[in-house]
């Protein structure tokens, strides 16, 4: 029997084989550079192509599943945060929106008294007011047109506060950067009064500006100002002080001292709580009297001005943050810029007003008590009458 040869095709993957160019022109799949890169390394090359091209796509992915992941923590932190804050803030503007329900219901109740009493027969505020009047009443009142606010200063009830945040909110050029407690602000030149308008402007700043003042118990007004002026020795040499002296101190001396020394009389200082009150009761018209004693319904006449506000010092800490926060004036005022009040004051006012002679205690009521009955005070608190 014959013998037949089989002849077996090689055990080689036909994307192996190498393919002449004849034949790969016949199939259409001749590249021009075939016949130098072997088949085997085009398939290699492809996968490498293939798997950089996942770890791009991996990486891409990945950075993108990062950010994500870091924009759901921002978010979870800002919400915490956020929370947090709202948790603290809540009830910090409760706290400040009870305040000034509080602050403007007393506000409500003085106007309204303050309205009463001035219609009524006992006051012995004029009905209408000189020209000296108004233009002492104008030269007090002084005004911020940027932030549209007038302020009557009372001094001893609150006033060098208020001066020091006038000179900072009306931006005065001097004190722009000069830390607010530290301002003098007692060289009244540098504001701007109702007294440098004329007529129309001044009573269109009245009706179209938030006005306001503050004021303080008469008697203990009166006290404090005879223990700054009179009594301090650590303000003795300040130069407002010692004109101070040389002006009322000398007079009160020569008055009703009857014996001093030639430096005693020189220096115009200290002067006692009873040279003091014979100094003020010998008065026969309050409108004499310097602006530290003077009544302060003689100085801001609220029968005369409709103020949008009436503080009182006692109770300044309160009523000036609620004015700060009604104003806008926060970016001139620190924390905690205005204090609150002690009973000292108070309780020497009641020690040395109980000592002096009764005549004199009725003399303080006729000058005082448009003050106390307008305001809201007790003098006899005081006086004991």
């Amino acid at each position: 029997m014959p013998v037949t040869v089989r002849t077996t095709k090689s055990f080689v993957p036909t994307s192996y084989r190498y393919k002449t160019r004849r034949q790969e022109e016949d199939e259409g799949t001749y590249h021009k550079f075939s016949q130098y890169v072997p088949s085997r390394l085009l398939i290699k090359l492809g996968k490498v192509v293939v798997i950089v091209v996942m770890l791009c796509v991996a990486v891409l992915i990945g950075h993108a599943g990062s950010s994500v992941l870091k924009g759901f923590a921002k978010i979870s932190l800002d919400t915490e945060t956020s929370s947090n804050s709202n948790q603290v803030e809540r009830p910090l503007r409760y706290a400040i929106k009870r305040r000034d329900q509080k602050v403007e219901r007393l506000n409500s109740d003085r106007i309204s008294k303050i309205r009463k009493e001035c219609t009524g027969s006992e006051k012995s505020e004029p009905k209408v007011l000189t020209s000296y009047q108004k233009k002492n009443l104008y030269s007090r009142i002084f005004v911020d047109h940027k932030h549209k606010f007038a302020y009557c200063s009372v001094p001893k009830a609150a006033c060098t506060k208020w001066k020091q945040i006038l000179l900072k909110s009306s931006e005065v050029p001097l004190y722009e950067d000069e830390d607010i407690e530290k301002i003098f602000p007692h060289w009244d030149h540098q504001f701007k009064r109702l007294s440098d308008l004329d007529t129309i402007k001044a009573l269109r700043v009245l009706d179209q500006y938030y006005t306001f003042t503050f004021v303080r118990d008469p008697l203990v007004r009166l006290v404090s100002a005879w223990r700054d002026k009179f009594q301090h020795h650590s303000k003795e040499n300040r130069s407002d002080y010692v004109n101070f002296h040389q002006q009322y101190g000398r007079k009160i001396m020569k008055k009703f001292r009857k014996s001093f020394t030639k430096e005693e009389l020189d220096r115009g200082f200290p002067i006692t709580f009873t040279e003091y009150i014979d100094y003020i009761t010998s008065f026969s018209n309050v409108e004499d009297m310097n602006e530290h004693w003077i009544p302060a319904t003689t100085i801001c006449r609220p029968c005369h001005v409709t103020y949008n506000f009436v503080g009182k010092f006692e109770n300044q800490k309160e009523e000036s943050e609620y004015l700060i926060n009604k104003l806008q004036l926060h970016n001139y005022v620190p924390d905690n810029f205005f204090k609150e009040v002690g009973n000292s004051s108070r309780e020497e006012a009641k020690v040395l007003l109980r000592n002096i002679s009764e005549e004199k205690k009725r003399t303080l009521v006729k000058f005082y008590k448009d003050d106390a009955a307008i305001f809201g005070y007790d003098l006899n608190e005081f006086l004991g009458l």
